[in-house]
């Protein structure tokens, strides 16, 4: 035997495998470093859909005033919104799962520059308003339904609640920098110049951030960040029966129903018994702003906690959190004290921040969850993430709207949110996972 000869095959042999093991290393570090250019191009885009969205809110009692519509129909301008996810949610999850999230993601992407974009010049009455709100909610099922796939494309399952946390809390911090920045460019409401200024700054950074989702985001990496089995196509119907395999499947969309629902509520209802008797309208838009971003906060923390203490633990905790700070809301207004004549607005602002932390932290923690259900896999992904949105912004859609009907005083208002949040805390206790 030639061992000289054998000793060098084996050399190289050695040699390959260093190089292919080394190639492998560098690609999955290149992996590891784009993927969080993929996050951070997806948290512009949806915080922009969010800034875009409430930037309406500081706004509903100047369309009230011109428009002389009463309160449920201005709320219908936010709640449409949502609503247009509830019919678009279940074809944009059927994308995903046969085409891949990206091009959901851009449909979404084009809908909102769209819709926001040419808002500006569609202020004249409540209609053409109205239709803004209608084409830039096409677009928001498309990126919201793509949310957790879009993430589980680079990230390995066992990792991925970190990232779609990230990117929840964009959606969020959108929605408190509308409500903060409008009150601030439109400081004289009676200002038509101001308010399409105020508009067009922010149809300005939707139509931004388009383009560079577009050039930026890639569908998924070369290499899979884990090992993956191949993907069996389902059908919807046999892609929602699996989904439902686990029972848990059931109480993820309700959860979503209650969370998404009231802080559309809330965040057009915290600041209106301050400024019922007072001046403050716009300490009143702080108020609503510093609530959203306390939901950013919470949709951003939740993930870190989760993997310290457990996700049932978390969820309890941040719901009961919510309850006892809606109380203390609730006790001031009733000893007439949420007043800034008695008790400074800061202080409420404060309390309504934290709040929106307990309150938001569960609703990325229900949709990664369902997400990671038992019979939820690659091919069936986007079904499941449909099921979460779309009845998610059912919440949306129909509680702003029935809220004003049903419970007309502020009394009332907080008395049918305190039992939102039981029926939530309630879900979260009978959920059979750790």
């Amino acid at each position: 035997m030639d061992y000289h000869s054998r000793d060098k095959n084996i050399g190289i042999f050695k040699k390959q495998d260093e190089i292919s093991r080394g190639g492998e290393a560098f690609m999955e570090y290149k992996i590891y470093r784009y993927r969080w250019a993929v996050v951070g191009i997806f948290w512009l885009l949806i915080f922009t859909y969010g800034a875009n969205w409430f930037a309406l809110s500081p706004m509903l009692k100047t369309f009230e005033s011109n428009f002389s519509i009463p309160p449920w129909e201005s709320h219908l301008l936010i709640s449409l919104i949502g609503m247009f996810v509830i019919f678009f949610a279940w074809p944009a999850g059927t994308l995903v799962d046969r085409r891949g999230p990206k091009i959901s993601i851009s449909i979404g992407a084009f809908f909102m520059a769209l819709g926001f974009g040419l808002r500006p010049w569609l202020l004249q009455n409540f209609y053409t308003l109205m239709l803004s709100s209608v084409i830039a909610g096409v677009g928001l099922a498309w990126i919201l339904v793509a949310l957790a796939p879009q993430m589980l494309r680079w990230f390995p399952r066992k990792n991925a609640s970190l990232p779609v946390g990230i990117a929840a809390s964009g959606l969020f911090i959108g929605f408190g920098t509308g409500s903060l920045l409008m009150p601030l460019l439109t400081p004289d409401k009676t200002d038509n110049t101001q308010i399409f200024n105020g508009f067009l700054a922010f149809a300005i950074l939707a139509v931004i951030a388009f383009f560079l989702w577009l050039v930026i985001a890639k569908d998924h990496p070369a290499m899979p960040p884990e090992e993956q089995v191949a993907v069996t196509k389902m059908k919807f119907s046999e892609g929602m029966k699996h989904v439902f395999s686990s029972s848990n499947a059931f109480y993820y969309p309700v959860i979503g129903f209650f969370i998404v629902g009231i802080t559309l509520v809330i965040s057009a209802f915290i600041h209106s018994p301050l400024y019922a008797t007072s001046a403050l309208a716009q300490e009143g838009g702080y108020i609503a702003g510093l609530l959203l971003y306390g939901c950013a906060v919470g949709a951003f923390t939740a993930p870190f906690l989760v993997r310290r203490i457990g996700l049932k633990k978390v969820t309890l905790g941040v719901v009961a959190g919510a309850i006892v700070l809606w109380l203390i809301l609730f006790a001031l207004f009733a000893m007439k004290a949420y007043d800034a004549s008695n008790l400074s607005w800061i202080l409420v602002a404060v309390l309504a921040f934290f709040f929106g932390f307990c309150f938001q932290a569960s609703w990325p923690l229900a949709l990664f969850s369902q997400e990671t259900e038992k019979g939820v896999t690659d091919a069936n992904v986007g079904i499941a993430a449909s099921l979460y949105i779309s009845v998610s912004n059912i919440g949306a859609a129909v509680l702003p709207v029935i809220f004003p009907i049903l419970f007309p005083t502020a009394m009332a208002t907080f008395i049918a949110v305190l039992g939102g949040l039981f029926i939530c805390i309630l879900l979260w206790g009978i959920m059979k996972r750790t």
